[in-house]
């Protein structure tokens, strides 16, 4: 899936004067990372070069497989038309031009705690079809602030970056934080799948969401 005109330029730009050589070390150890699901109290994007690697090779990725989510929510929900978002560990804003494509979104609240990608994330909202776009410097691990709700809540590769007993805590706010949809989003691994069974069960234990309208897809094999 290609990305938005604008987005796409955008991030043309920032890549145009970095090194081959210096982005592809930053991009093995960025994905080293992910993989290994670090967890040091440390942001994986903790510098420039890793934002700008982060941009060269997860974004695109990330997009499409959020978009593809969206579209499934769209297309299983035409009557939810979102207007407000909530994106908790924003990047670089990847799931709100995801959502600006899918929906006529006029408000975004972007929590995002690693500075460097957060720039970026800035900068390209200035390019972005959405009214007004506020950025939030918030460590997730600490609770989410209260009163804040949005149509739309999104949670989209954020779990395997916390403790397992943050990571069950942010998913009850997060829906508690939703007027409308509340959307996660892991990657396609055992352990992604894993994380996606276990918010699932959370909600349904607490009584937040009946059960016949959870849907669960496959595991990627």
């Amino acid at each position: 899936m290609e990305l938005p005109a604008a987005l796409r330029q955008a991030v043309d730009a920032a890549l145009a004067k970095v090194a081959l050589r210096d982005l592809a070390a930053a991009a093995q150890t960025l994905s080293d990372r992910y993989r290994a699901e670090t967890r040091d109290g440390s942001p994986h994007i903790s510098d420039d070069l890793a934002a700008r690697a982060y941009l060269a090779t997860r974004l695109p990725a990330t997009f499409a497989a959020v978009s593809a989510v969206f579209d499934a929510v769209a297309a299983a929900r035409p009557y939810f038309v979102p207007r407000s978002l909530l994106d908790l560990g924003a990047g670089p804003g990847t799931a709100m031009w995801a959502a600006a494509q899918a929906w006529p979104l006029a408000d975004a609240l972007m929590i995002e705690r690693s500075g460097p990608i957060r720039a970026f994330g800035e900068n390209f909202a200035a390019v972005a079809p959405v009214e007004t776009i506020t950025w939030a410097d918030i460590d997730l691990a600490g609770g989410l602030p209260a009163g804040d709700r949005r149509d739309l809540v999104v949670i989209a590769y954020v779990l395997n970056e916390l403790a397992p007993a943050t990571a069950d805590r942010l998913v009850e706010e997060a829906f508690a934080a939703s007027d409308g949809m509340l959307v996660i989003v892991e990657p396609g691994t055992p352990a992604g799948w894993k994380r996606m069974l276990q918010a699932r069960a959370r909600l349904l234990a607490a009584g937040r969401i009946p059960s016949r309208l959870v849907r669960m897809p496959p595991p990627a094999r």
